[in-house]
């Protein structure tokens, strides 16, 4: 079976997961981030009651009617899903549903903050914003039990990004992992925090497909984006030796 299909087979389940639950004044939409360093990714879908009111137009956890978390490595393959990750105990998630952004500068524990995937940080796959020892807004992907073996993106971290600050900066504080420094490129762009996208309401067919095809896409996308990386990489090491 080719990963390709590999692919579709669970992004179509997984929109089928949350069709199943959903409600008929729910308003679903998706999220993807990509690291820093060495280019994990993440990728999900929630849901809330759209008729409802929040306090200070925030929706919190407990709000959610449906949370979604996948984990990709660099090659934009699949590693991990956490359905329903609403309901484990530890996850934080908080959307302003006036700006459509998810809330991840703050503490990974505080209303500010995101904490999804292994909500526990103690033995899965986790997406996380920054300590209380930290003042710098950042989020992490961990690996708690090196699980999947991958080295180090950043300091202790699988991968992270930093919005304020470029990759050269982080090249500078002597932390981003060996294998990932000489493989770095567009040094001066910063990090990124998850960006929301809308989806289509998966209340028929019609949106069951196109929920599963904007997961599909969305993978495809990292794909597309790891070749290009590597073509770049191996440009300047083709530069180098000439």
């Amino acid at each position: 079976m080719s990963r390709y299909f590999k692919t579709a087979l669970i992004t179509v389940s997984t929109a089928l997961s949350i069709v199943i639950p959903t409600v008929a004044e729910a308003i679903t939409f998706g999220f993807d981030w990509t690291g820093q360093i060495a280019g994990f990714s993440v990728t999900g879908l929630f849901s809330y009651d759209e008729t409802q009111s929040y306090t200070d137009g925030i929706v919190r956890t407990s709000d959610l009617d449906s949370l979604t978390v996948s984990f990709f490595d660099p090659q934009g393959n699949f590693l991990r899903s956490y359905t329903d990750n609403h309901l484990d105990p530890g996850v934080n998630f908080n959307f302003d549903t006036q700006t459509k952004q998810i809330l991840q500068s703050g503490t990974y524990f505080d209303p500010d903050g995101i904490n999804i995937g292994d909500g526990s940080r103690s033995d899965g796959l986790t997406f996380w914003s920054k300590p209380p020892q930290s003042s710098t807004p950042h989020v992490h992907v961990d690996d708690w039990l090196d699980e999947f073996g991958f080295p180090i993106g950043f300091s202790s971290h699988e991968d992270i990004a930093f919005p304020t600050r470029t990759t050269q900066e982080l090249i500078d504080t002597g932390k981003v992992g060996d294998t990932y420094i000489d493989r770095l490129t567009d040094l001066e762009t910063t990090g990124q925090f998850a960006k929301v996208s809308a989806v289509p309401e998966p209340t028929t067919l019609i949106g069951v497909l196109g929920l599963g095809g904007w997961l599909f896409s969305s993978t495809l996308q990292r794909r597309k984006q790891y070749s290009a990386t590597r073509k770049a990489r191996g440009k300047r090491q083709e530069a180098k030796v000439y």
